[in-house]
C-alpha cells in the first residue's frame, strides 16, 4: 500500500499513514483534534464532515447532520469516489452517536472500509475521549490507527501532547509527543525543542551542539530520547544504554581518555531523537566530590611501589565482594547451551550471535571496571581525571584481576605499548569448548580499570584461550597512540 504524506516533515516522521487508512482521534475537549488536523493540512485543504452549517472560504465543510444515517452514508461514498486518495474529516459523529442506534452506526463504519481502501482516502473520525466509551473501544478496533490527545493544566495554562497507536513505527508507538500550534503552525517537541522539521546531521551542527555541552557540563543530563535507535553496531547500543539517565560530567569521569568522541556520539544521538540533552538550573555535581585539581598523595606514591603481596593484604582487609566461579561457568554454559539450540555448532548466524553477545559482555565489564577504579581513586582521595606513569601498568593489571576475579597472572612488557597478560586457572572458560575465545570480561575489566587509571585509549584482545584448547588465557594489552 502506498505511503501517504502530509506535508509536515516532523508529523510524517513520527506517524506512518497508508493511502486507504482511516485513524480515530479521541479528544478531551472536543476541540483540539480539529485545530491539530487544520494544522497539518493547512496546505492541502481537507474535506471536513460536519453537522451543522459552518462558514467557510474553501468550500471543503460539507454539512450532512439532517441526512439520516443512509443517505449520509451515500453522500459520504459518493464524496469518496469523486475525489480518490483525499482527505476526510468525520467531525459529527457525537451527533451522529446520540441520534442513531450504536450498532448501525458501527456498522457503517465497518462497511466504509473497503471503500477507504478501494478510493485510497484518507480518514480522521473525531471522538470526545471517554463520552462514548463502549463505542469507543469498538471504532478503536474497526481503525488503522488511533491519535489520542492529552490536554494538562501547566502552571497558568495549559499544555498539548499526543499519543500515536498502530500509526507509526514501533519505536514511537504508546510514547507522548508534547506539540503546540503557533499561528497555523503544528510544532512538536523533538529533542526538547518545538519544532516542524528534523534537525539536519551535518559536522557543523555536531561540532556546535559539542562545544555547548563543554560549556554547560556540569548542569547537563542524557535522557531517553522520543525515538527507538536503529541499525546501530553492537557497541553503540552497549554505549547508549551506558550513557542515558547520567548526569553529562559524570560520563566524562567515566570515559575521560575519549570524551570528546564520546561528545561527538551523543551530538548525533540528540540530533536524531535517541536521547535528550536537559539542562538543569542548578549543578547536578560538584566536581570537589572527584578530587580534582589535588596533587597525588604521599601515601598513594609509596603504595604504588610497594610488593603486590602486600597490596593484595591490604585489600584483603576491605570486603570485595567477587562474583563465585561458579556463577561465571554457569553463566558461560548457559549462553553456549541457548547458542547451540538455535543455531547449531557453528552456522553462521551462530558465530555472528556469539560475537555479539560476547562484545555485550566485554562492555558490561568495561563499564563496571571503569566505574570501580573511578570509586576506589575518588575513596582514596585521589583526582579522578588525573593520569599515573604507565610503568605501574603491571602492577594495575595483577590488581584489577585480582579485585575482579581473584586470579593470578603474569604481566610481560612486549613493548612500551604492548603488554601480554598471562592468565593462570582461568575459570571463566572452564567446561567450555568454543570457535572464539571467550573470556570477553576480562578484556572488559582491563580496559575499563587501565583507561581510567592512564587516560589513555587502550585496547585488549585474548588471543589464547583455555576454551580453544590452549594451556592459558592469553591477553594482548595495548596503548593506542
Amino acid at each position: 500500500m502506498d505511503r501517504f504524506y502530509t506535508g509536515h516533515e516532523l508529523f510524517d516522521e513520527i506517524f506512518t499513514i497508508n493511502y486507504g487508512s482511516s485513524i480515530l482521534i479521541l479528544d478531551e475537549n472536543f476541540k483540539e483534534g480539529i485545530d491539530l488536523l487544520k494544522a497539518i493540512f493547512k496546505k492541502k485543504k481537507p474535506f471536513e464532515l460536519v453537522s451543522y452549517e459552518v462558514k467557510t472560504s474553501g468550500g471543503q465543510v460539507l454539512k450532512i447532520g439532517d441526512l439520516s444515517l443512509s443517505d449520509a452514508s451515500v453522500n459520504i461514498n459518493k464524496l469518496r469516489e469523486d475525489f480518490k486518495g483525499s482527505v476526510i474529516i468525520h467531525n459529527y459523529l457525537p451527533d451522529f452517536l446520540i441520534k442513531y442506534e450504536t450498532d448501525a452506526f458501527l456498522r457503517m463504519l465497518e462497511g466504509w472500509r473497503d471503500r477507504i481502501k478501494s478510493n485510497k482516502t484518507v480518514e480522521f473520525y473525531i471522538l470526545p475521549k471517554g463520552a462514548f466509551l463502549e463505542v469507543e473501544k469498538k471504532i478503536m478496533s474497526i481503525v488503522d490507527g488511533v491519535i489520542e490527545i492529552k490536554v494538562k493544566r501547566e502552571g497558568k495554562g495549559f499544555g498539548l501532547s499526543f499519543i500515536v497507536m498502530r500509526c507509526c513505527d514501533p519505536e514511537y508507538h504508546l510514547h507522548e509527543f508534547r506539540y503546540k500550534i503557533e499561528g497555523s503552525n503544528l510544532l512538536i517537541e523533538w529533542e526538547g525543542e518545538y519544532r516542524d522539521r528534523l534537525p539536519i546531521i551535518t559536522f557543523d551542527e555536531i561540532m556546535s551542539r559539542v562545544e555547548s555541552y563543554k560549556r554547560d557540563i556540569q548542569f547537563l543530563r542524557v535522557e531517553r530520547g522520543a525515538t527507538l535507535p536503529t541499525s546501530l553496531p553492537v557497541y553503540d547500543y552497549w554505549l547508549l544504554s551506558q550513557i542515558e539517565g547520567k548526569d553529562m560530567f559524570y560520563i566524562k569521569i567515566l570515559f575521560y581518555e575519549r570524551f570528546d568522541e564520546i561528545l561527538e556520539k551523543i551530538a548525533k544521538w540528540h540530533i536524531l531523537g535517541y536521547i535528550r540533552v536537559v539542562k538543569k538550573a542548578e549543578k547536578l555535581i560538584d566536581e570537589r566530590k572527584f578530587n580534582i585539581g589535588k596533587p597525588i598523595s604521599w601515601k598513594t606514591k609509596i603504595a604504588l611501589n610497594l610488593p603486590l603481596g602486600f597490596t593484595k593484604w591490604f585489600l584483603s582487609r576491605d570486603r570485595i565482594r567477587a562474583v563465585p566461579v561458579d556463577v561465571y561457568s554457569a553463566e558461560k554454559r548457559a549462553i553456549f547451551e541457548f547458542l547451540k539450540i538455535f543455531f547449531g555448532e557453528s552456522t553462521e548466524l551462530g558465530i555472528e550471535s556469539l560475537d555479539n553477545l560476547l562484545s555485550l559482555e566485554e562492555g558490561f565489564h568495561e563499564v563496571v571496571g571503569r566505574s570501580t577504579a573511578a570509586e576506589r581513586i575518588r575513596k582514596l582521595g585521589e583526582d579522578v581525571t588525573k593520569s599515573i606513569d604507565i610503568k605501574y601498568l603491571p602492577k594495575i593489571v595483577k590488581t584489577t584481576l585480582y579485585i575482579g576475579y581473584k586470579l593470578d597472572c603474569n604481566v610481560k612488557e612486549v613493548s612500551p605499548d604492548l603488554f601480554l597478560v598471562t592468565v593462570y586457572d582461568c575459570f571463566l572458560c572452564e567446561g567450555v569448548r568454543s570457535i572464539r575465545p571467550i573470556c570477553r570480561s576480562i578484556n572488559g575489566a582491563l580496559v575499563g580499570a587501565c583507561s581510567i587509571t592512564f587516560k589513555k585509549m587502550i585496547s585488549c584482545k585474548e588471543i589464547k584461550c583455555k576454551a580453544l584448547g590452549d594451556e592459558n588465557c592469553v591477553f594482548e594489552l595495548k596503548i593506542e597512540r
